[in-house]
């Protein structure tokens, strides 16, 4: 399911009570060949694969651009962005696609693999190209957009990543390229704070044999290494005003952390030790603390392998692509401390979430990268320490450990967050809480619904309902823009 074809949606607030809603297909030069051909003609990450099997499969390294993972939209431009593949620039106003991007010949085409051979080789093999990031986050302290893209170099079993940032007009405001040693699959999401890119490499090897058989897509080589701890990057950021080449004066920072830990979506992070703990100047310089969504406990063997439905249910199971619950580790809000100077790192729950069951954990986007921000808010499955899927939305108080949940009701699931910060705004939970969710009971009749929630007092419920009728399928990231032009 995750190979599944990017589709973007939009809710335009066109004044005080009414709303629009678009949406497309993002129909890249791949989507529309497969269109027209009727037939999956290129490999997907996860395990799509041509009719044919192996024979027809084996030795093609091309895998198919799906931009459906995220949207940003930034100085004038928007992008549905996939973590394996370049951005697809879309039209603004209809959302059409407009093809990849390269961004300026920062991401050449190809395979994002590189086997150490001369540039023009490695092009004619179809390999030697550059991802790029999914995640990318906007640092408003500086005006700034910050992504980075990656390619895993095999010869040196590490993935290489250049981070940039960019003004509101695009103009390229800092580049530096960091060497993640002994990482065979990139991460999946980082942090930025104000001195900081903050990344966790999770253990995974790559058995490339399947994959380059046919047998296998390559999100399925993925294999687990729980034996082996984490590593957490702390790479510093470029400092001065836009077009400074000024350096922070440190090096980068290589920190062990524990083992059976699988970290996914960073929340947010921020310069010192957590919000309410005292800091002085020493050590808001020497402590990075940040907030991830991770599994309880990383299992051995073939990484999402026991996603699949197991069978043998005594009901019917609405497709067979249907994950079993029973077989998924639970996803909690965990919080990191790390030391910069001794490399010392802590792992712990995040307050109040020690049989809190979450993803895609968000802050409000005005106080991204800040200490003095206090409470997190994401979709939420159970209170009992068990994995399912998101039923709810909740706040959590980062400093007390105290929750404000809103339950959607029986047959309703919820998506992501997508936090608004209000008009004059002080405080981080001084925002608007938007979810998309599709209601699957006889009152809701199989739609979506866009609910609108007080950041303030999430659990008194919506205070707006956009109602569409149709389901939406299910989908991930988002963000939002004030005004027509982002």
């Amino acid at each position: 399911m995750l190979d599944g074809d990017g589709y973007v949606i939009r809710f335009e607030f066109t004044g005080h009570s009414t709303a629009q809603f678009t949406s497309r297909f993002v129909r890249t030069a791949e989507f529309q060949a497969e269109e027209e051909a009727g037939r999956v003609l290129y490999r997907g990450t996860f395990g799509t694969m041509r009719d044919g099997g192996p024979l027809a499969n084996a030795f093609d390294l091309h895998q198919k651009n799906l931009a459906n993972t995220n949207v940003l939209a930034w100085g004038g431009k928007v992008y549905a962005l996939y973590e394996a593949g370049r951005p697809v620039e879309l039209d603004p106003e209809t959302l059409e696609a407009r093809g990849e991007d390269d961004l300026g010949g920062r991401l050449p085409g190809g395979m994002f693999v590189s086997a150490g051979l001369p540039a023009a080789v490695e092009a004619r093999l179809g390999i030697g190209g550059r991802a790029f990031t999914a995640h990318p986050h906007i640092d408003r302290r500086c005006g700034r957009v910050v992504g980075w893209g990656w390619t895993s170099k095999v010869a040196e079993r590490a993935v290489e990543a250049t981070f940039w940032e960019w003004d509101s007009d695009w103009t390229e405001c800092s580049s530096v390229t960091h060497s993640l040693a002994g990482c065979e699959a990139a991460p999946h999401d980082f942090g930025v704070t104000q001195s900081w890119y903050v990344m966790v490499q999770n253990c995974l090897r790559i058995n490339p044999v399947p994959y380059l058989a046919g047998v296998k897509g390559a999100g399925e080589c993925l294999v687990s290494q729980p034996e082996l701890p984490v590593t957490v990057h702390l790479i510093p950021r470029f400092s001065g005003a836009a077009g400074s080449a000024e350096r922070p004066g440190r090096e980068a920072v290589l920190a062990r952390g524990p083992r059976e830990a699988f970290e996914i979506h960073v929340a947010f992070a921020h310069d010192g030790p957590p919000v309410g703990d005292s800091a002085g100047e020493e050590e808001m310089r020497e402590w990075v603390t940040f907030y991830t969504a991770g599994w309880d406990k990383l299992s051995p063997g073939s990484f999402l392998g026991e996603w699949a439905a197991s069978g043998g249910w005594d009901f019917e199971i609405a497709t067979t692509l249907t994950p079993d619950f029973n077989n998924i580790p639970m996803t909690m809000l965990w919080r990191y401390r790390v030391s910069a100077r001794t490399g010392e790192v802590v792992r712990e729950p995040a307050p109040g979430c020690e049989r809190l069951c979450i993803d895609h954990p968000h802050v409000n986007p005005a106080f991204e990268g800040r200490r003095e921000c206090r409470y997190v808010y994401a979709s939420v499955s159970n209170e009992v320490g068990v994995s399912g899927p998101p039923l709810g939305y909740v706040r959590i108080d980062l400093v007390t450990g105290e929750r404000q949940t809103w339950w959607a009701g029986n047959r309703c699931f919820c998506e992501e967050v997508v936090l608004v910060p209000k008009a004059g705004s002080t405080t981080d939970d001084q925002c608007w809480v938007l979810g998309l969710l599709v209601d699957h009971s006889a009152a809701g009749g199989h739609r979506s619904c866009l609910v609108v929630l007080d950041g303030e007092d999430l659990g008194a419920g919506p205070v707006a309902r956009v109602w569409l009728g149709f389901q939406i399928p299910h989908g991930l990231h988002g963000m939002f823009v004030s005004g027509r032009a982002p």
